[in-house]
């Protein structure tokens, strides 16, 4: 298996896991690779970092469920792993430019045409 199949059956596990631990010894342990040389191999890739790789991949999560459930932002920001609403909002405000109440005003109504790239 090439490192490109490699790191694509990571993100798809990855991906599949959101909810999940997802910290960087848990992900290195499942792939079978220091978590030093992962990252490399990961970033190299990719050409972005693990760990952002993972962020993205939650706020794009949490962007879809916002914007077509009524569930509350701090049970979205709890099921996908971050520590607290203030870090969630902090996180998707810096990736979408809204805060998460904003962002299902705004987008709630349009998804999936939304900007959740």
């Amino acid at each position: 298996m090439s490192h490109t199949d490699f790191i694509d059956d990571l993100i798809a596990w990855i991906d599949g896991n959101l909810e999940g631990r997802l910290d960087l010894d848990t992900v290195a342990k499942r792939a079978g690779y220091s978590k030093w040389y992962l990252q490399r191999m990961f970033k190299s890739n990719t050409g972005i970092s693990l760990g952002e790789y993972i962020r993205n991949a939650r706020l794009k999560d949490a962007a879809a469920r916002l914007a077509t459930s009524q569930a509350p932002i701090m049970d979205v920001a709890m099921s996908l792993g971050f520590d607290s609403q203030q870090s969630f909002n902090r996180s998707f405000k810096r990736q979408f430019g809204e805060s998460p109440g904003a962002w299902r005003r705004h987008v709630g109504s349009s998804y999936p045409t939304a900007r959740c790239a």
